[in-house]
């Protein structure tokens, strides 16, 4: 509700009387005529801006609080990218590399599958040897004894 005031001596004074800006509305610091200080033509305005400031102080403040939460890297400490953060928490099954970022991650799968690939010869071989000593050894039921 708007506050309106006045003095005798400048409602007096002006030529216009009453209708000349004799008018003050508590708040502002012109004076004005009084349907120009009844009028509201800035609260709307400034309903407006106050609920923008608000509203980008509730974003900022959930952006910080985001970010607190946002894990990191347990071998380089950097922050995960957002698309990393999704994959992790998407996932319905604890991974073997959830607390990597996505580029330590990408090594570390790469270099098991290096490890494993580096392995499989060496298991081949040992496992065809084993098999060879097996049946050659071995004496069935259609083999020649010798």
């Amino acid at each position: 509700m708007p506050v309106v005031v006045t003095e005798l001596e400048r409602i007096t004074a002006d030529p216009e009387g009453a209708a000349g800006k004799v008018w003050r509305r508590l708040g502002r610091e012109e004076w004005q005529t009084l349907p120009e200080a009844l009028d509201n033509p800035d609260g709307d305005r400034l309903y407006a801006a106050q609920w923008k400031a608000a509203r980008d102080r509730r974003v900022e403040r959930e952006a910080a609080e985001r970010e607190a939460k946002r894990p990191v890297c347990a071998r380089c400490g950097a922050k995960f990218s957002d698309e990393r953060w999704q994959q992790v928490r998407q996932s319905s099954w604890p991974g073997k590399w959830d607390d990597l970022c996505g580029e330590c991650a990408k090594e570390s799968v790469a270099r098991a599958e290096a490890e494993r690939v580096a392995q499989r010869p060496a298991a081949d071989v040992a496992a065809g040897a084993a098999a060879e000593a097996e049946t050659s050894g071995a004496r069935g039921l259609f083999r020649r004894r010798g």
